[in-house]
């Protein structure tokens, strides 16, 4: 039994002065304990109770009801509870097939001893913090696997978005190094330019220089621009004329 456990028992028989017994036993694990006369009236309580309810010790023989039809019953209400039947040697063979079901964990003989009795009710609480904590595991691993199905569902949106810009992407690279290319078809035309004007004395040689430098600066100017519209980062202007 661990601390964090608040631990509520029903005991269900039809002689009061048992049922106050086993409250008196019950409160020396600390553990919360109710009481009802009969399978009916223990229903009505369980659906009524608004928490968790750990184990019932209920008596097989009592008027309106047996202890294996109540505690079927209640199986269907609170499938967690831990379900214990008392009964005498004779009714072992009548309750046998309600263990095989499931309706009961574990049943107990009259007379019992109050110590190993105790320890049995320590242990199916032990066992009932187990499948607490297993169905409370199995519910936090569920919600985690949808968070991380929803994550990769978002992953491989974004990946697509991001692989159609590349594209996009590719395909301006593809036309700027056309232009570019088509740019430095031009560039022979400057030399051509350059080589009539000095063979007619047109220039002197410095003046060609300058005049090709701020051809180039134009041209440098249009391809920033260019770039720029391409997404590229160019260098400034002082360093490109630095770098002429």
């Amino acid at each position: 039994m661990t601390k964090d456990f608040n631990h509520s028992i029903l005991i269900v028989d039809d002689e009061e002065k048992i049922g106050k017994s086993l409250e008196r036993l019950i409160k020396k694990i600390g553990a919360r304990s109710f009481y009802a006369p009969s399978g009916p009236q223990a229903l009505d309580f369980i659906q009524k109770l608004n928490e968790p309810l750990s184990m019932i010790l209920s008596d097989q023989r009592m008027p309106g009801m047996e202890g294996t039809q109540f505690l079927e019953k209640a199986r269907a209400v609170t499938p967690d509870t831990v379900r214990f039947l008392i009964t005498g040697y004779a009714d072992i063979s009548a309750i046998s097939d309600a263990v095989n079901r499931g309706a009961v964990h574990r049943f107990i003989t009259k007379p019992w001893d109050n110590d190993d009795l105790l320890e049995m009710i320590k242990s199916g609480l032990q066992y009932y913090e187990l499948v607490v904590e297993n169905r409370d595991l199995f519910a936090l691993a569920k919600k985690q696997n949808t968070r991380l199905y929803n994550l990769s569902q978002e992953l491989k949106e974004k990946a697509a978005a991001y692989k159609q810009v590349i594209v996009r992407k590719e395909k301006q690279i593809v036309q700027l190094k056309k232009r570019l290319k088509t740019r430095r078809g031009e560039a022979d035309h400057y030399e051509q330019i350059e080589k009539m004007l000095e063979e007619n004395q047109m220039f002197e040689k410095d003046a060609i220089v300058l005049c090709y430098q701020a051809v180039v600066k134009e041209f440098f100017i249009q391809f920033k621009e260019l770039a720029a519209r391409s997404g590229f980062l160019m260098p400034t202007e002082d360093e490109s004329s630095h770098n002429v």
